[in-house]
Parts: C-alpha cells; sequence; structure tokens
C-alpha cells in the first residue's frame, strides 16, 4: 500500500484498536458463524467488529513492511555509493524505526545451534 492508502484506511478505522493474535483467532470465527448464520444481527455485529479490528491490525503490519522496505532500500542504496553497511547497521536501523527482531533472532539462534549439533550427532 502507499502511503497516501494507508493514511486513508487509518482515517477511516478511526480509534479501532488492533486485533492481538486471539483476536484475530476470534474475528475469524466470528466471520464464519456470520456467514453460516446470516440472520442473526448480533452474529453480524461481532463480525463486523473482528473485520475492523483485523483491518487495524493489517494496517499495523502494513506500516512496519514500509518501513522495513525503506530501510533495506536506504541501506542498500548508501552500499550501491561506497558506504560500508552490514547487517548489523539493518538491524539497528529497523530498531530505531521501531522494529524490534529480538525475539527472531533469539529463534534463529536456536536454529542455528540445532543445526550445528546435527553434524555431531
Amino acid at each position: 500500500m502507499t502511503g497516501e492508502q494507508r493514511t486513508a484506511v487509518q482515517n477511516a478505522l478511526g480509534f479501532n484498536v488492533a486485533a492481538d493474535p486471539d483476536a484475530v483467532v476470534r474475528a475469524v470465527h466470528a466471520a464464519k458463524y456470520a456467514d453460516l448464520h446470516r440472520s442473526d444481527p448480533a452474529a453480524i455485529t461481532r463480525a463486523v467488529a473482528g473485520a475492523l479490528s483485523l483491518a487495524k491490525r493489517l494496517l499495523a503490519i502494513e506500516d512496519d513492511y514500509a518501513t522495513f522496505r525503506s530501510t533495506v532500500a536506504r541501506l542498500v542504496v548508501a552500499n550501491n555509493r561506497g558506504d560500508d553497511y552490514g547487517l548489523g547497521e539493518l538491524a539497528s536501523g529497523l530498531e530505531q524505526a521501531g522494529i524490534d527482531l529480538k525475539d527472531d533472532y533469539d529463534v534463529a539462534d536456536t536454529l542455528a545451534r540445532a543445526t550445528e549439533q546435527e553434524g555431531w550427532l
């Protein structure tokens, strides 16, 4: 999405709260239930509320994606122009932009250790 599209969606959503992982599951179930029980106004209301919450979560993901892309692009262009940025600078740039990958690093490190130990077995 473009910045303008994200802004338009944000304006339309207003102060709706982004769905947390459990709310995503509930929203999907509410939508499925509403699809099966279309004459139930309460089911339709829950499905619409869930859809708005999902839209807010997707908007947050779009914002992170745009930030990630612009950070990577900035460092690649800088490298192409003679700077020498490494992955550490990428990680730092993403962290400064509000994208924290520390949990992802822990998972990657655990997988790397497991892969290294496969050779020992």
